[in-house]
């Protein structure tokens, strides 16, 4: 399902194809004969790595994401500038 997603621009593409998917599952579920079986799951493996995304969709704040690390924390020692009036030196110019 999660390759389905890498393909799919939003979730309303997904849905019909996750659907799809379960129900080929759905009917492969009473499968008892072994070698059938492994026959099935060859073929969804193979399928999977055909089909598998070149670029997949990867969460900004987990590494290897798109935003990792933009927003890095700082330290605790650091504190907030909460009197922006001790910025005034800056916006004369003389900073630059």
């Amino acid at each position: 399902l999660r390759e389905l997603l890498n393909w799919s621009s939003n979730r309303h593409q997904w849905y019909p194809r996750a659907y799809q998917l379960r129900e080929e599952f759905e009917m492969n579920r009473d499968v008892a004969d072994r070698e059938e079986q492994r026959k099935l799951v060859e073929h969804g493996e193979n399928l999977l790595s055909r089909f598998r995304h070149w670029e997949p969709l990867i969460r900004p704040e987990i590494p290897g994401g798109t935003a990792y690390s933009i927003n890095p924390s700082h330290d605790k020692e650091e504190g907030v500038l909460l009197d922006y009036g001790k910025m005034d030196h800056l916006k004369k110019g003389d900073h630059l």
